[in-house]
Order: C-alpha cells, then structure tokens, then sequence
C-alpha cells in the first residue's frame, strides 16, 4: 500500500474548525467555574468534534464541542457512564449540556498521548502496547446487546438492521452505483472491480454473523490514549460518538487499515490479547475485516463536501483491497 502519513489521511470536518469561545466559557461557567481564570488548547484529533482542554486554576478537564447534534452527544455520554461499570478504560462524563444550540460535554482530561502520536516518538512503543489493546479491543466486544442497530440516547438500538453485514453490503452498492457518475471521486475501473469483489467474497463477512456486540466504528491509533512514558500503557478509548450494536470485526479492520503503521509482531500480539478476553475471533477475521472496512470508504468517498486528503485515502485503502484479494 502507498504509505501516507498519519497526519495528512483525512480531512478535518469543517464545523468542527470553528467552536466561538463563548461556547467554551459558557461551558465553564455553566460547571460552576470561572471562564474569566480559564484558559482553553485545542487538542490534536477529531473529526467530528473538538475537543479543547480546559484549565481553571489547578483543575483540568476536557471540553467536547458537538458539531452534529444533541443525540450524538446524549449516546456517547450515555455509553461512557455505562462502560464505567466495565473493565474497558474511557474517560469520566462530568457534565453534559447545551449551550447556544451546541452540545458539549465535560469529560475527564487522561494526561496522555494518542497511539499515533506516540508511534512518531522515541523509543518505539514495546510490542506489549499491541496485546493491551487487542485485550480492551476484545472486553469492548464481550459488551453485548439483545438487537442490532445504531446505539442512541440510554442505549436504545435502534434496529435499522437484522445483521451489519448484509448492511454493510447495500450501503456499499449503493454508493458505488452513485460514485459511477464521479469517476473524480472513484475510477470506474476500479469501482466494477470492487463490486465485483464485494458480491463474490461476501460470503467471507456473512459466516461471522449474527453479531450483537458493541462497536466502536472508529478504533484507530488516534482514538487510544496512552501514557507517554516508555511502557505505553493504554489509559483510555476514546471517541465513542459513532457506536453500534453488531459486527466488531469492523473495529479490527479499522486498526489494521494502516498495518505498516506497526512493528513486526504486532499483529500476533494484539491477537493473542484479543483472544486471552474473548476466544470468539473466527479464523478468516482479517479477510472478513477489511471487507467491513469498505463501508468506512465508501462513507468517506460519498460525501459532499471538497474533502480531497479523504478521498485519496480512501483511494488508496481500496487500491490495496483489491490487491489483497486478488481483483
């Protein structure tokens, strides 16, 4: 796969650029805070939302401006508070509010580091880094649910789908039927031979299912907090804003996306955390893995706005999809 760098793989979305400070001292104040002793750093990641250190005196917490809406912000508190019952490591929910129709949240501020930002320094992480997330990894997916379907407010599902990978399957036909008039977003070479490869080899997806589990939908490096010290520990996941019920295979296709991203052995290494706290991992994962991924593509690949540094991922990811398969 053509590498590119962390930083320049995908676009920023552009309401989460501009949060107005009053929204982050309104924040303040409505905790019961001075804004006037508060001073605010944005902090590195986020797509969709930012995410602003807050510092008041010697307190430090971590502001949450929603650049989606209310119900995005209600379900990722909602999990959090409820995964803080678990053995899987988030961060604290210590307020939830809106303020000039932005939602916010306060959450608890981890000192420190994102996986990726962690992989540029020195020394390397130690390979047992990879076994402690394979193992959160695995406890997320122990958490199981009655349905499938998108999470929503105190947990509802919302039942938009009996299996996430036939949906997955639609989705992705959907958009490459629509992508067949921008050749600009998806050569067309290229998209009849990922059709192609999605209807022949779906199978490999649709012998893991049913599945109920919790999903992340977005476990990469720069949603894994970690210490900074040259252990690595894992201290949290975060960004919770896009989870389901169903197929967390997806989630371990979105970790592998950028495999040389990783040392040698750590596939191994995440596996065996991974099956030391749920044994249920079938043995074709990886293929039926970066089958699901397809789906984080084509989301890319679809949408309106002039995302160009998302678009040519997605390109790329897809590229050496085809290549891994044989198409």
């Amino acid at each position: 796969m053509e590498f590119i760098p962390a930083k320049r793989r995908f676009s920023t979305h552009a309401s989460s650029l501009n949060v107005d400070r009053r929204i982050l001292e309104e924040s303040v104040k409505h905790f019961g805070r001075s804004s006037q002793r508060a001073t605010f750093r944005r902090l590195p990641g986020g797509f969709m939302n930012a995410n602003f250190l807050a510092s008041v005196d010697a307190e430090r917490f971590v502001v949450r401006a929603y650049s989606t809406d209310a119900t995005t912000a209600d379900r990722e508190c909602d999990l959090l508070s409820s995964l803080a019952a678990t053995d899987v490591r988030v961060p604290t929910v210590l307020a939830r509010f809106d303020i000039e129709g932005c939602a916010v949240a306060l959450v608890e501020f981890i000192d420190g580091v994102t996986l990726e930002d962690r992989l540029q320094m020195e020394p390397a992480p130690p390979l047992s880094v990879y076994r402690d997330i394979g193992a959160q990894l695995a406890r997320i997916h122990c958490i199981t649910f009655p349905e499938t379907g998108f999470l929503g407010p105190q947990l509802r599902i919302g039942r938009e789908y009996d299996d996430l990978g036939s949906f997955v399957a639609s989705y992705i036909e959907r958009v490459l039927a629509m992508l067949a008039d921008r050749p600009d977003r998806l050569d067309r070479d290229v998209n009849r031979r990922l059709l192609h490869l999605v209807r022949e080899r779906w199978e490999l997806v649709m012998r893991t299912e049913p599945r109920r589990q919790l999903v992340h939908c977005d476990f990469n490096p720069k949603n894994l907090l970690v210490s900074a010290d040259a252990s690595a520990s894992v201290m949290a996941v975060i960004d919770w804003e896009f989870c389901l019920s169903g197929n967390g295979l997806g989630d371990l296709g979105n970790f592998f996306r950028f495999e040389y991203d990783y040392p040698a052995g750590a596939r191994e290494m995440f596996i065996d955390g991974y099956q030391s706290n749920n044994p249920t991992l079938p043995s074709d994962w990886y293929d039926a893995s970066k089958l699901i991924d397809i789906g984080n593509m084509c989301s890319f690949l679809e949408r309106r706005e002039d995302y160009q540094e998302s678009f040519h991922t997605a390109r790329t990811v897809i590229a050496s999809t085809l290549e891994h398969f044989g198409y």
